[in-house]
């Protein structure tokens, strides 16, 4: 763990942030002689366990098919003409 000045956290914080996350915390001393101790927050990784039926979704919006000219303006739309 690396012992860091309030100083060095006001001039260069990437410097104090980056020992953190490299070591797992970082110490910082005041003047008056207390000390804390900074910890990177460790989040959890959310992983996906159910995805919307997209399909239906599809199919609700755009039922049956669509019209030549309407995909023609569709399209336009879509390349900003």
């Amino acid at each position: 763990m690396k012992t860091f000045t309030v100083r060095d956290l006001d001039r260069s914080p990437s410097m104090v942030l980056s020992a953190s996350r490299m070591d797992g915390c970082a110490r910082i001393r005041a003047r008056g002689g207390h000390t804390y101790i900074i910890t990177p927050e460790t989040v959890p990784e959310k992983q996906i366990t159910a995805l919307p039926d997209f399909s239906a979704r599809r199919s609700e919006l755009f039922k049956g098919s669509l019209s030549a000219s309407t995909t023609e303006q569709f399209d336009q739309a879509i390349a900003g003409e």
